[in-house]
Protein backbone atom coordinates (compact mmCIF):
# COMPACT_ATOMS: atom_id res chain seq x y z
CA UNK A 1 0.00 0.00 0.00
CA UNK A 2 2.68 2.37 0.87
CA UNK A 3 4.34 1.73 -2.27
CA UNK A 4 1.56 2.62 -4.47
CA UNK A 5 0.90 6.11 -2.61
CA UNK A 6 4.86 7.03 -3.01
CA UNK A 7 4.43 5.95 -6.47
CA UNK A 8 1.14 7.97 -6.67
CA UNK A 9 2.59 10.92 -5.20
CA UNK A 10 5.52 11.02 -7.07
CA UNK A 11 3.67 10.64 -10.52
CA UNK A 12 1.23 13.25 -9.36
CA UNK A 13 4.61 15.42 -8.66
CA UNK A 14 6.12 14.96 -12.25
CA UNK A 15 2.91 15.23 -13.87
CA UNK A 16 2.42 19.10 -12.37
CA UNK A 17 5.63 19.71 -12.58
CA UNK A 18 5.56 18.75 -17.07
CA UNK A 19 1.91 20.68 -16.43
CA UNK A 20 3.78 23.71 -15.33
CA UNK A 21 6.38 23.89 -17.66
CA UNK A 22 4.60 23.82 -21.01
CA UNK A 23 1.88 26.03 -19.08
CA UNK A 24 4.68 28.75 -18.49
CA UNK A 25 6.66 27.88 -22.00
CA UNK A 26 3.07 28.56 -23.94
CA UNK A 27 3.61 32.27 -23.53
CA UNK A 28 7.14 31.84 -25.19
CA UNK A 29 5.70 30.74 -28.64
CA UNK A 30 6.72 32.58 -30.96
CA UNK A 31 3.38 34.50 -33.32
CA UNK A 32 3.41 35.66 -36.88
CA UNK A 33 4.11 39.45 -35.50
CA UNK A 34 7.28 38.74 -33.83
CA UNK A 35 8.41 37.22 -37.40
CA UNK A 36 7.45 40.13 -39.09
CA UNK A 37 8.88 42.25 -36.67
CA UNK A 38 12.40 40.52 -36.49
CA UNK A 39 12.47 41.00 -40.02
CA UNK A 40 11.53 44.70 -40.00
CA UNK A 41 14.41 45.18 -37.57
CA UNK A 42 16.81 43.38 -39.35
CA UNK A 43 15.97 45.22 -42.72
CA UNK A 44 16.11 48.42 -40.56
CA UNK A 45 19.77 47.30 -39.00
CA UNK A 46 21.39 46.18 -42.28
CA UNK A 47 19.77 49.64 -43.93
CA UNK A 48 22.06 51.57 -40.85
CA UNK A 49 25.23 49.20 -41.76
CA UNK A 50 25.15 50.39 -45.56
CA UNK A 51 24.54 53.71 -44.90
CA UNK A 52 27.14 53.90 -42.67
CA UNK A 53 29.49 52.21 -44.60
CA UNK A 54 28.94 54.59 -47.34
CA UNK A 55 29.19 57.59 -45.45
CA UNK A 56 32.90 56.12 -43.37
CA UNK A 57 33.91 55.13 -47.29
CA UNK A 58 33.63 58.78 -48.28
CA UNK A 59 35.50 60.65 -45.52
CA UNK A 60 38.11 57.57 -46.36
CA UNK A 61 38.16 58.93 -50.34
CA UNK A 62 38.03 62.64 -49.90
CA UNK A 63 40.90 62.03 -47.41
CA UNK A 64 43.19 60.63 -50.22
CA UNK A 65 45.57 62.53 -51.97
CA UNK A 66 45.66 61.97 -55.27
Amino acid sequence: MTLWVVLGVAGAVVAGSVGWVAWRDRERVSSAEDGRAARAALGDQHRYEAGRHVSQSTVVQWGQHE
